[in-house]
């Protein structure tokens, strides 16, 4: 059974942890992810996965040629687009609407 309470609140698939001591690039400290963000390999791409939804979404980082393989593992164009929906988790934006909390919004 999915738990939705370990999903991070706010509008993004992650909390940031400050750590005075310690850098990630330009923030002192560093992003917790929610349990369920990550992401799936398909004919060598890597695609942003939702494992709370079970769907993942196209990645705005992609090589050329990236769509095609990925297209190819599809019996379709609208197969693809019902399992890879999710066009803004490629950069961590919280696309399941659990705990999402106005107050935290950036």
């Amino acid at each position: 059974m999915k738990d939705s309470s370990v999903i991070p609140k706010g509008q993004y698939c992650y909390t940031w942890e400050n750590d005075p001591n310690g850098s990630s690039g330009f923030l002192p400290g560093k992003a917790k992810y929610c349990p369920y963000y990550g992401s799936k390999m398909m004919n060598g791409v890597e695609i942003p996965w939702c494992s709370f939804l079970s769907l993942g979404g196209t990645d705005n980082n992609w090589k050329a040629g990236d769509w095609e393989k990925v297209r190819e593992s599809y019996p379709s164009e609208e197969a693809m687009d019902k399992e890879l929906p999710l066009f803004l988790l490629w950069d961590s934006c919280k696309e399941c609407g659990e705990n999402f909390d106005e107050s935290l919004a950036q």
